[in-house]
């Protein structure tokens, strides 16, 4: 397709990569700068000259060097900023801190956990910067959001274990500007400023919320529900959450496209009756008003942030009667959020959300019309699969990339679901709305707990059924390359209707997955030892053997490993007392 048709879709390619360039090759602030400058000129000489077409190479190529230099630059003022200081790179002795809470959750296992912005250190001189902090409960009704602390205690730089099919922590942190933990004891802690409930924080709307469902609420439904809802995920079981991993179905747990347009949808809705009083426009520019403000509350994530820039930008097209590039539209969110902050480019649930919308729009077209039915019902429950679908086909390179499994049930799931995420949202809204009317609270909250009661079942019987998962893959960023390569030939078969292009694609597929799968074997099967200071593992075939100290075994770091490990390398797994095990 043309430059000028999809012009972002085009741009955010280069802007990628210069993001991305950074981490291969060392580029100065100033000099990508420098380029940027260079390019920008020419590109400015080449645009008002009438000796160059306006679609010609020279001003495509002079555009794309430009967002590339573009994102370079970003990137490094970025870096830069969140650079980690060399005196932080190991472990600090015991110092005073005085920082505020910018951010703050509650913990399984009793601690709260806050990101905290140290603006002083005892002894050092260093500008402010963020940690991640674990204090022990006592404290944990006094400190808020935006409360000022005294604390005494020392960090870590956040470093991975290294042990098999292990979470990239570091990575994860790294995307939020934070590179170093401490757990602090609560006797070391001293608040010097509480923290004021400001009606501008997302933290005073979200727990205000929070306890209008905890009226009428309890338990996992409870914990469900603060999930689909209001995006808060801290008090749903690592049981939970492992059950909706198993299914294929844990972008229902984060606010994200999904959620976003089902409550535009219900919106729309609920205005409709009141058309003669407001206008198709009007309600259109509400409901816009009343996602952003969703937004706000949820905590303006990146896969929220997206969602709503994206339904806006459709939105407001379609109020001025033009039609829109969905592909478009969605590069220039992600333009938008990327110049917002470039380490989202490094951030799995933005990946996940961007590759997934890429599917729906790219295949859905042509899955829906693989089959259809007379009967409405049935036509939404086959759309809603096909969507589904269309979504997985783009996200497999990233969910076997990063977390070594493939849902195989997923669409039973989808199906289930996406019923019940409408339903709960509905249901939320509705009590949100009128809790100010005791009787009508209680009845919706009554069907709102048998919703979310049976949206559990459903969850907890796919996840055991046999085979519900395939774990032991083991990709590359090569393999992960390739398989994009192929799902774009793919496409370009498909929309072109090219059979020979089929034809590279299905034997381009085959190869990578004779690889993927080889790799899988060979994880299953395999027999060899990993030590660790405090553990061994010892896989011999299809049984994992692991030893750790039998005062460990409940802890959630043990618990931790094992998973990350059974994920990669599948196996009956056996726990052995380390303690018992002769050192010769």
């Amino acid at each position: 397709m043309k430059f000028y048709k999809i012009p972002f879709v085009w741009l955010i390619i280069p802007f990628i990569l210069g993001i991305i360039s950074i981490e291969f090759i060392e580029m100065t602030f100033l000099f990508s700068f420098f380029l940027l400058i260079i390019f920008s000129s020419f590109l400015s000489i080449a645009f008002f000259s009438t000796k160059i077409k306006t679609n010609s190479y020279i001003k495509i190529a002079l555009v794309f060097c430009s967002f590339l230099f573009a994102g370079s630059t970003l990137m490094s003022i970025d870096s830069k900023k969140n650079n980690l200081p060399i005196t932080s790179q190991k472990t600090t002795i015991n110092k005073n801190y005085i920082g505020t809470i910018i951010e703050y959750s509650f913990t399984k296992s009793g601690y709260l956990k806050c990101i905290i912005n140290c603006k002083f250190a005892e002894n050092s001189i260093s500008k402010s910067e963020k940690k991640l902090v674990f204090i022990q409960d006592d404290l944990t009704k006094k400190l808020k959001e935006n409360s000022t602390i005294l604390f005494y205690g020392k960090f870590n730089k956040i470093k991975n274990i290294g042990h098999p099919g292990e979470f990239d922590s570091e990575q994860y942190w790294a995307t939020k500007g934070v590179y170093e933990i401490g757990f602090i004891l609560p006797e070391n802690v001293k608040l010097l400023k509480k923290g004021s409930q400001k009606i501008t924080s997302p933290t005073y709307f979200r727990n205000k919320l929070t306890k209008l469902l905890k009226s009428v609420l309890s338990g996992q439904e409870l914990a469900l529900a603060n999930a689909l809802i209001l995006g808060e995920r801290s008090l749903l079981t690592n049981e939970t959450t492992q059950q909706f991993s198993n299914t294929g179905a844990m972008h229902i747990l984060a606010v994200s496209g999904l959620h976003i347009g089902i409550l535009l949808q219900i919106l729309l809705k609920l205005f409709q009756p009141f058309r003669k009083l407001i206008s198709r426009n009007k309600a259109i520019l509400l409901s816009l008003v009343i996602l952003w403000i969703y937004a706000f509350i949820t905590g303006f994530s990146a896969s929220v942030i997206r969602s709503v820039v994206m339904f806006s930008l459709i939105s407001i097209g379609s109020m001025r009667g033009k039609e829109n590039s969905d592909l478009n539209i969605l590069a220039f969110s992600a333009l938008t959020i990327l110049c917002w902050n470039p380490l989202f480019i490094y951030d799995i649930g933005f990946q996940l959300s961007y590759t997934a919308m890429l599917g729906i729009y790219l295949f859905y077209p042509y899955l829906k019309t693989i089959i259809s039915s007379k009967y409405k019902i049935i036509q939404l429950i086959i759309e809603g699969t096909m969507v589904g679908i269309a979504a997985q086909i783009t996200t497999i390179p990233f969910t076997l990339y990063y977390f070594h499994q493939f849902p195989n049930y997923f669409i039973l799931t989808n199906i289930a679901l996406m019923a019940f995420s409408f339903v709960i949202l509905l249901l939320g809204l509705f009590i949100f709305t009128f809790f100010w009317i005791p009787f009508l609270k209680f009845i919706v909250g009554i069907i709102l707990q048998k919703t979310m009661t049976l949206m559990l079942m459903i969850v907890t019987f796919i996840s055991n059924l046999p085979f519900a998962t395939a774990n032991g893959f083991s990709l590359n960023k090569l393999m992960v390359l390739l398989l994009f390569v192929t799902i774009i030939i793919l496409y370009k078969a498909i929309s072109r209707q090219k059979i020979k292009l089929l034809y590279i694609a299905l034997f381009s597929g085959s190869v990578i997955s004779i690889m993927i799968f080889q790799k899988r074997l060979i994880n299953n099967t395999r027999s060899f030892t990993y030590k660790s200071p405090t553990f061994t593992i010892i896989k011999t075939g299809t049984t994992n053997y692991f030893l750790f100290p039998s005062y460990s075994w409940k802890s959630n770091k043990t618990k931790r490993i094992i998973k990350d490990f059974n994920n990669l390398h599948p196996g009956k797994g056996v726990l052995v007392p380390y303690e018992k095990i002769s050192h010769n």
